[in-house]
């Protein structure tokens, strides 16, 4: 096979089967210690889902592995698999190959980061006027580049490809990253696989089709499964923001985005912007922040100076217009994610939308399922167990609904969802636990329930909304802690049905 060529096929990833295979031994050793024995082909496949839901996600993320990392369970672990916010949280981590075993460390940083640090308005449109170069520019650019940097106060200019390390060496869970394919979503059902679409840190991939390229190939140019021209591969800022697009409604989004950009861009920036960093126009402000270029030979003379100046001003309005215009016009198309599709005009693909356009535009998955049940539900990753963690702002119940809906048109084995234990959305428990023959189990933890929070779930939502952008040190540690909570009230319930799942594999295998 060529390199960059398009692979169709439903197997994993040669990255993947090498990442697993070392974490399957990892998760054995971690078995044996809790006093699960079995031998290495009777390991069970666990995976962690990470609901969406902004800054709250990601924080309640951090907290979840923490805790279950204290108590000897992350280990246990095969796959970590996030939407939206969650990705934010699981992105950073991955930037460390033993992210597993420094936590702690880790969470200050991020605590740091959120509470103590702020963005650099220069750097983000620095980064900004240089997406818009590129003719794929489109509103997650923008999103990135000014929202999630802003919210992050953090810049990462890595690449996913470069977390492959991390995902190889077994210290840590293999990561699944989701996005949705906008264009299949508003043709098909939401709950077709032709919607769905991942990235992990060896390969881009179509759940539908079963179509992949290599990580560092995404974004780049191809005809009939072939890479006609490579582009720079998108880096992690980048990422971020196309998987955690849509903290809000798309009204929520949008006034957010046009108040943004008139407020930055076009005028003043008030106290109202959760941005606001200083009383000067943004124009100004950008226009501060970028040095004269040397002109050569005259440079130092008062007369390159002037030209300098020359060349700077005219340069930064020609670029900073060109950024304007494509914005408007994107904001005006609602146009999100816009990237060189893989698959234009590609043999062996029954999908004429996929085949025939030249772009795709990936947006959030919590579009379709805020957790993204239907990737860990890929047949060959033989997931036995899934933590279904909800961080997000709606019915807790709803993404278990949506993700039992979904399997029973996909024919994909799923446990019953029972729905008479789900009547009381405004006040649930800390943990639901589904299982069924020949269907893996689902636990279910919604993040504010009547065991972490009694008497404040609804308080606590509206408090930790997804569309909140900043928090205090106060708040984060109080989201730290109600997800903590969450893992430590229910890590018994854990334990035992991971000795259940064992226990029937042992079973299988020896009958």
């Amino acid at each position: 096979m060529g390199e960059g060529k398009v692979r169709i096929s439903y197997e994993l990833s040669e990255g993947e089967k090498l990442g697993t295979s070392n974490r399957k031994v990892q998760v054995k050793k971690c078995l044996d210690s809790l006093g699960i024995p079995c031998n290495l082909e009777d390991v069970p496949n666990i995976a962690i889902l990470g609901a969406g839901g902004g800054l709250r996600a990601m924080i309640a993320l951090h907290g979840t592995l923490q805790e279950l990392q204290k108590h000897g369970l992350l280990d246990t672990i095969m796959y970590l698999c996030g939407v939206s916010g969650a990705t934010w949280c699981m992105s950073s981590l991955y930037n460390n190959g033993d992210w597993a075993e420094k936590l702690q460390a880790l969470e200050k940083h991020m605590c740091d980061a959120l509470t103590k640090s702020s963005w650099n308005l220069r750097k983000a449109t620095e980064m900004l006027l240089e997406a818009a170069k590129d003719e794929n520019y489109s509103l997650t650019d923008f999103w990135a580049y000014i929202v999630v940097y802003g919210m992050l106060h953090e810049l990462d200019m890595g690449h996913l490809s470069e977390q492959r390390g991390a995902s190889e060496n077994g210290k840590n869970p293999y990561p699944i990253y989701a996005a949705v394919d906008e264009q299949s979503f508003c043709k098909v059902t939401e709950y077709s696989p032709e919607t769905w679409f991942e990235f992990t840190p060896h390969e881009a991939s179509f759940l539908g089709c079963g179509a992949s390229v290599p990580m560092e190939y995404f974004g780049s140019e191809y005809e009939n499964g072939v890479p006609k021209k490579q582009n720079k591969e998108k880096n992690m800022t980048y990422l971020q923001g196309l998987w955690g697009s849509c903290i809000g409604s798309k009204a929520e989004n949008e006034k957010f985005i046009k108040d943004m950009f008139f407020g930055i861009f076009k005028g003043k920036r008030g106290s109202h912007s959760p941005f606001s960093v200083a009383n000067k126009s943004g124009r100004e402000e950008i226009l501060e922040g970028f040095p004269a270029p040397t002109l050569e030979p005259e440079a130092g003379t008062m007369g390159s100076s002037i030209t300098g100046e020359i060349v700077r001003g005219v340069a930064l309005a020609w670029d900073l217009g060109t950024m304007l215009d494509k914005t408007a016009h994107d904001l005006r198309d609602w146009k999100w994610g816009t990237n060189s599709n893989f698959l234009y005009k590609c043999s062996g693909i029954d999908t004429p939308e996929l085949v025939n356009n030249e772009v795709i535009s990936l947006v959030d998955a919590g579009i379709a399922i805020n957790c993204a049940y239907p990737l860990v539900l890929r047949p060959d990753r033989k997931v036995k167990l899934i933590l279904s963690f909800d961080y997000g702002p709606f019915d807790p119940f709803q993404t278990l609904k949506q993700a039992a809906k979904y399997c029973e048109e996909n024919r994909i084995p799923f446990p019953n969802v029972d729905e008479k234990l789900l009547q009381d959305p405004d006040n649930p428990s800390d943990c639901y636990i589904f299982r069924g023959e020949g269907a893996p189990t689902v636990m279910h933890f919604p993040l504010f329930n009547k065991v972490n929070c009694p008497g404040y779930v609804k308080e606590w939502g509206i408090k930790f909304t997804p569309v909140r952008f900043l928090y205090n040190e106060g708040d984060v540690h109080k989201l730290l802690q109600s997800a903590r909570l969450n893992v430590l009230n229910n890590k018994d319930k854990i334990l035992q049905e991971i000795k259940h799942i064992v226990a029937c594999s042992c079973k299988k295998a020896s009958s």
